[in-house]
């Protein structure tokens, strides 16, 4: 009874805060929840569905012309980090878009400065690194940090399963249906209903035998 009584009062705290959140420019639809310590930098550039969740000490730069997009029903754990990249005047590269009935587990690691976009009823374990660009190295004649970076975007198509530790990096297209083992490397696009494991990822079977 206890445990209940606390639950629906911390719920109610963090529909407070998403409700400030909303007074601060986020675009909110109904039961918005925000957990404690959670920053949002430039919220105005935040669209959430119906009954979304962003729980505790996540931080969120939202600034991209495209905008971060987070569907209906979909949940986000403690300790997110997200960031498009963008700067005022340079926010045309990146972006983040998440659909419905999706999780974020715990200590996601997300940099959207290439675009990213993940379908619905996508679940993501823990620790859970993204990369949408990569920093330019060809020239050896150059420092690294002076040769820029490129921009190539991720996608995780609906209904997939990304296990913990799992790193994801730019160019990476998982297609629906697949499932991607906990601390796998995905350095290469995943077919639909795929399964892959290991460093760097490689696909060891599919889900249905109608696959080839």
């Amino acid at each position: 009874m206890i445990d209940r009584l606390d639950f629906s009062f911390s719920r109610k705290v963090q529909l407070l805060r998403g409700k400030l959140a909303v007074w601060r420019g986020v675009r909110a639809g109904h039961r918005f929840g925000l957990g404690r310590m959670t920053r949002i930098v430039y919220p105005s550039y935040l669209l959430v569905g119906d009954d979304v969740t962003i729980d505790d000490f996540g931080y969120l730069h939202c600034l991209a012309e495209r905008k971060v997009r987070i569907g209906s029903c979909t949940s986000i754990d403690r300790n997110l980090w997200l960031s498009c990249g963008g700067r005022p005047g340079d926010c045309d590269h990146g972006f983040f878009e998440i659909g419905e009935h999706s999780y974020v587990g715990c200590n996601a690691v997300i940099g959207a400065g290439g675009g990213i976009r993940i379908g619905s009823n996508v679940l993501m374990g823990q620790c859970v690194n993204m990369h949408a660009e990569k920093h330019v190295f060809a020239d050896p004649n150059r420092l690294i940090r002076e040769q820029g970076v490129s921009y190539q975007g991720v996608v995780v198509e609906d209904d997939v399963w990304i296990g913990s530790k799992a790193t994801i990096l730019a160019g990476v297209t998982v297609g629906r249906g697949a499932v991607i083992g906990a601390g796998a490397v995905v350095t290469r696009s995943v077919p639909p209903y795929a399964i892959a494991v290991g460093v760097p990822a490689r696909v060891i079977d599919f889900r249905s035998h109608d696959q080839p």
